[in-house]
């Protein structure tokens, strides 16, 4: 099959470009960690306070529940986002169904729970692994005093093609719930057998999206730095300059973080509508087959006589 890089690149650029509603679905899971950022400063700020032992055991407790309750909040908007942008995707490609925000949301609530078993089968078993082994990595760095992450650079290298893969699946998994009405265990297995067949077309498009983004954004964000740079070294010639440096950086923060999101959402945007076009696109039946059956009717078969 004759897979086009530029055609569906294209795809992707003029949807995500056109449906902005796919962003602001995409925003969700981000606005929510960034509206728990204020409660995690005064967090810390109150444990600086040396706090007595009894406040001390309920600060930490309350952390560990804040904590919890954030991931379980974050993992719960970020499948419903995702189920929404996929089923999206797929009213677009398809031509017909309502892509409003609230409609997008509330329809695909419905794949909710098959799209939550999907993340979660996912992460428990390919996303472990990947855990475990930078766990090991962390351990041995910090055992060794930094020499061990030199020898895991070369592995490092080989397993950013296999971490595009486990996102690959977990994409291609997604639009298999929605597209193919699956379950959750065979839509997993929908999307490792299209992966393991195409594998070197995911690797190359996932590539082609993340180092593009990554160099927009480095583009993007060096303006920013500039003034952070050329206050740190005024430092050092005007030390009254540091009185000020807190105001630096909470303006510096202000800005920042609105612009990371903003961008992070948009590159995720364009690989979750790439990934979901590629699973539409090699799954697809570009031509139909024709069943004739025999016109004598005499004990012969239903045959297929090909593909037109």
């Amino acid at each position: 099959m004759n897979f086009d890089y530029g055609n569906l690149l294209t795809r992707t650029f003029q949807i995500t470009w056109k449906h902005k509603v796919l962003w602001a679905i995409l925003a969700l899971p981000m606005l929510v960690s960034l509206a728990a950022l204020p409660f995690m400063f005064v967090y810390i700020f109150a444990l600086d306070g040396n706090p007595s032992e009894t406040a001390g055991t309920i600060l930490g407790i309350a952390g560990i529940l804040f904590f919890i309750i954030l991931s379980i909040v974050s993992t719960v908007l970020y499948v419903a986002s995702s189920s929404a942008v996929t089923l999206g995707v797929i009213r677009i490609e398809r031509g017909n169904g309502s892509l409003n925000f609230m409609d997008l949301l509330k329809d695909g609530f419905e794949y909710f729970w098959r799209q939550l078993g999907v993340f979660l089968i996912v992460q428990l078993s390919i996303g472990a692994v990947f855990a475990v082994f930078f766990a090991c990595m962390f351990a041995s760095t910090m055992v060794t005093m930094g020499m061990a992450s030199i020898c895991f650079q070369p592995i490092l290298i080989l397993l950013t093609p296999l971490m595009f893969l486990v996102m690959g699946v977990l994409e291609a998994a997604y639009t298999a719930v929605i597209n193919e009405d699956l379950g959750s265990m065979d839509a997993v297995k929908r999307g490792l057998s299209v992966i393991r067949e195409h594998v070197w077309k995911y690797v190359i498009l996932t590539l082609i999206i993340y180092i593009g983004t990554s160099i927009i954004s480095s583009i993007l964000m060096l303006p920013i730095f500039f003034p952070i740079f050329f206050f740190a070294f005024g430092m050092e010639s005007n030390p009254d300059l540091s009185n000020q440096f807190p105001l630096i950086v909470g303006i510096f923060m202000c800005i920042f973080f609105p612009l990371m999101i903003a961008f992070s959402v948009i590159s995720q945007a364009l690989m979750k509508t790439s990934l979901t076009l590629s699973f539409l696109r090699l799954t697809q039946r570009t031509e139909d087959q024709v069943i004739s059956l025999p016109e004598n009717g005499q004990g012969e078969n239903p045959h297929v006589d090909g593909i037109i």
